[in-house]
C-alpha cells in the first residue's frame, strides 16, 4: 500500500517534468522558427531562370505579407514558418497579360508559393547567401540573397511627394555618395545623409539660387525646413517593389508620403554607358515585331573642348523607346542617355535599355 502511496504522490511531480520538457521542447521550437523567419526577411530572393528576360523576386516582410515579383504581374499573401517549412496562403495577383517567358515564371511562382507548405534551406556560399526551396513535385529551385537595408532600399529608388495645389513634385534621391539631392521643382537643394538609430541624419543645406514662381518658392523653403539638418524619424514599405513608399516625419510630427520610383541602376543592375543622341523631328514607319512607328537618330561624340562630330551623318532608325522621353514632331534635340545592358532579353527584346539623362539642346523646327 505504501508503494502505491508513493507512485500516487509521485505522479504530479511526473506530470510537471513532463510539462516542464514540452515548454522547454516548444521554447526551442519557437526560437528556432524566429530565426529562420528572420534570415527570409534580412534578404530580397531573386531567382533567375535561363528562359526568362526578367528575375523572379521574393519578399519576405516583417507582418507577415509576402510579396512576389515575377517580372509580369505581381503576386501576394501570407506566410509563417513551421519547422522546415514555408506556410503560405494562396497568392492574389494583379492581371496584366505579359510576354510568354514571364506568364511561365508567374505559373512557376504560383505552383511553388501559392497555398502550400514549402520546404526550404537556407546556407552561405562564398559569403553568398542561397534560399533553396522545393516545390510539391520535389524539383528544387535556388534563389539567392541579397541583403535588405534602408540604405538599399533608399538609394534603389528617387522619392516623389506631390504637394496639394503644386505643378511640381519635390523629389529626392539619396546617392550612394551619402549625398541626398532634392529637386524643389524651382532651385536644387544637397546635404549630406545617414541611417543612423532609425532616423535619416542630415546636415547642412546648400542651394542653386534661381528665382521662380512664389508656389513653387514656398515648395522650396518647405523641403529646406523637411530636410535641413536634422534626425529625421523615416518608415519605409516595400511590399511593393514597384511602388515603395517612404513617410518623413517633420519637427511638428506631421507625416508625409514619397512614392519611391527604382532607379535604372537598380532595375538592371549593370553600369551604364553613355551616349549622346541627336533625334530628328520627323518619324518613319518601320518593322519589327510588328509594323510600327520609329525615331530617327544620329550618334554624337563630343571631343574634350566640346566640339561635336557625328559618328555617321545619316539617320537611323530607332526601334523601341527612350525612358522618359517623349517625342516632339517640332522640335530637334540633342539628348544624352544612359545606356544599360539588359541580362537575358527575351527573344523580341532588345538586349540594350536606353534612359533619358538629360537634354543637351534643343531646337524649334518650322515645317513648310
Amino acid at each position: 500500500m505504501k508503494i502505491k502511496y508513493l507512485i500516487l504522490a509521485l505522479l504530479p511531480f511526473s506530470l510537471m517534468a513532463c510539462q516542464t520538457v514540452q515548454n522547454v521542447a516548444d521554447h526551442v521550437t519557437t526560437e528556432i522558427n524566429a530565426t529562420a523567419a528572420k534570415n527570409l526577411t534580412d534578404y530580397r530572393w531573386t531567382y533567375q531562370a535561363s528562359t526568362a528576360s526578367k528575375p523572379l523576386v521574393l519578399n519576405f516582410n516583417d507582418n507577415q505579407q509576402l510579396s512576389i515579383q515575377t517580372g509580369c504581374n505581381g503576386q501576394g499573401g501570407t506566410w509563417k514558418v513551421e519547422g522546415n517549412t514555408i506556410v503560405t496562403s494562396a497568392l492574389v495577383s494583379t492581371m496584366m497579360a505579359c510576354a510568354d517567358d514571364l506568364m511561365k515564371q508567374e505559373h512557376l511562382s504560383a505552383e511553388i508559393f501559392s497555398d502550400k507548405k514549402v520546404p526550404f534551406q537556407i546556407s552561405t556560399t562564398n559569403a553568398q547567401a542561397i534560399l533553396t526551396v522545393t516545390d510539391s513535385k520535389g524539383q528544387k529551385h535556388v534563389f539567392t540573397g541579397a541583403k535588405v537595408s534602408d540604405n538599399n532600399v533608399l538609394t534603389n529608388y528617387t522619392w516623389s511627394y506631390q504637394p496639394t495645389n503644386s505643378k511640381k513634385p519635390i523629389v529626392l534621391s539619396f546617392l550612394a555618395n551619402d549625398r541626398l539631392s532634392v529637386d524643389t521643382g524651382c532651385n536644387r537643394q544637397n546635404t549630406s545623409w545617414k541611417v543612423e538609430n532609425d532616423a535619416i541624419v542630415t546636415g547642412d543645406m546648400a542651394s542653386t539660387l534661381m528665382a521662380c514662381e512664389p508656389a513653387l518658392m514656398k515648395q522650396e523653403q518647405f523641403a529646406g525646413d523637411l530636410l535641413q539638418k536634422r534626425q529625421i524619424p523615416f518608415e519605409v514599405n516595400a511590399s511593393n517593389l514597384d511602388q515603395p513608399t517612404l513617410v518623413i516625419t517633420d519637427a511638428k510630427g506631421q507625416k508625409y508620403s514619397f512614392v519611391g520610383k527604382m532607379t535604372p541602376e537598380a532595375k538592371y543592375q549593370t553600369e551604364p554607358k553613355t551616349v549622346f543622341m541627336e533625334i530628328s523631328p520627323e518619324t518613319k514607319s518601320c518593322v519589327g515585331v510588328a509594323p510600327q512607328t520609329c525615331m530617327q537618330v544620329r550618334e554624337i561624340k563630343y571631343d574634350d573642348k566640346g566640339v561635336k562630330t557625328y559618328a555617321d551623318k545619316d539617320w537611323s532608325l530607332y526601334y523601341g523607346q527612350i525612358e522618359g522621353f517623349e517625342h516632339n514632331p517640332n522640335q530637334r534635340v540633342i539628348v544624352r542617355v544612359k545606356r544599360f545592358e539588359i541580362k537575358n532579353p527575351a527573344a523580341d527584346q532588345s538586349s540594350l535599355a536606353d534612359v533619358l539623362d538629360m537634354v543637351v539642346e534643343q531646337e524649334i523646327v518650322k515645317k513648310p
